[in-house]
């Protein structure tokens, strides 16, 4: 069964003798000048002052009078203040709640004059012009000053390796295993609701309060096992490098003594001292060869300008100290580098 509905008074002010705070429905005029109240005026109480309009019985929204603009009662045949009749007249406006409805979100205003498009049109020139200046080049003969180069390897050792991951992620070959419970994650627990009174202009001086209820949650923190353990892999841990100052062309530098892999039958067999790679079985402390890096600079000058190229092996071999090159020069001064072919 629907729960009734209490209708309670919208408020009105005289805007003849400024008396302040009548009520919608039971003062259709100002008791005090006998002014027709203005439905256009009506606002809503404070929350908690609300009064409550008694033996009301609603019949629809009130009718705005052609003539004299007052409000008047929808089971009204003819207006309350000048007689006249009911035809030809609209429902009143009706009244928002802006205490209790959310604020809406201000839209943009549109532009009112030309100038926001002379704006747009100065911001696409400026655009325009940066990317001319950044991109524009023009040709120039530069000279070879001076030719770097390095080379480098890392050198990769086989070890135990410290490593932490939820126990359900744990790779097959880890050892020394020890667990803690700890947060993996949150989830969303409904904890009750959140309500508010909604008040609603019934547009006869009247108003209504809907109750609205949405779900509240909180934050559940979710546990979980998680496990710090050993692995065995294998991990850079040096580098050994070579360059210019040690010799005029480039050359690869010398590993020097590095531990092997000890492939006996039985070597290592107990926890954690060995892991399969590679179809071998290597053994704790074993190094390998791992990735090579190489950079090759080129130093040009050319009317005063001095700049710098990373470039291929193949072009820095190509160009010799005194070489003279022709080279791309961005208007901003700096300079393209791949157009060094």
């Amino acid at each position: 069964m629907a729960e009734k509905e209490i209708f309670y008074e919208m408020l009105w002010d005289c805007a003849q003798c400024n008396t302040v705070g009548l009520l919608g429905d039971t003062h259709r005029h100002c008791p005090t000048c006998g002014a027709a109240q203005d439905s256009g005026k009506r606002y809503f109480p404070k929350p908690g002052e609300e009064q409550e309009a008694k033996d009301h019985q609603f019949v629809g929204a009130d009718w705005r009078c052609a003539y004299c603009d007052s409000p008047n009662s929808a089971a009204a045949a003819h207006c309350t203040n000048c007689g006249a009749g009911q035809d030809g007249t609209k429902p009143v406006a009706i009244v928002v709640d802006t205490a209790a409805a959310p604020a809406p979100v201000a839209e943009p205003a549109a532009p009112r004059s030309k100038r926001w498009l002379w704006a747009l049109a100065l911001i696409a020139l400026v655009i325009v012009g940066l990317g001319i200046l950044f991109t524009r080049t023009s040709e120039t003969i530069a000279s070879v000053s001076g030719r770097t180069w390095q080379r480098e390897i890392q050198v990769e050792k086989f070890g135990a390796v410290s490593e932490s991951a939820w126990c359900d992620s744990v790779p097959g070959d880890a050892y020394a295993v020890t667990q803690s419970r700890e947060q993996r994650s949150t989830r969303r627990i409904e904890d009750g609701q959140v309500c508010r009174d909604e008040r609603i202009d019934k547009g006869d001086g009247t108003f209504v309060k809907h109750r609205e209820c949405t779900p509240r949650y909180r934050e559940q923190p979710v546990y979980d096992n998680r496990c710090r353990f050993q692995v065995n892999r294998w991990r850079s841990y040096r580098t050994v490098k070579a360059g210019s100052e040690i010799a005029a062309m480039p050359i690869w530098p010398s590993l020097g003594p590095m531990n092997g892999i000890n492939n006996a039958p039985g070597f290592g067999q107990d926890l954690g001292q060995t892991a399969q790679g590679n179809g071998m079985r290597n053994a704790l402390g074993a190094e390998r060869e791992g990735t090579r890096n190489e950079n090759y600079v080129l130093s040009l000058q050319s009317g005063g300008k001095t700049w710098t190229c990373d470039v291929p092996y193949a072009v820095w071999t190509k160009y010799q100290d005194g070489a003279s090159l022709p080279i791309q020069v961005r208007m901003t001064g700096g300079v393209d580098c791949s157009s060094l072919k």
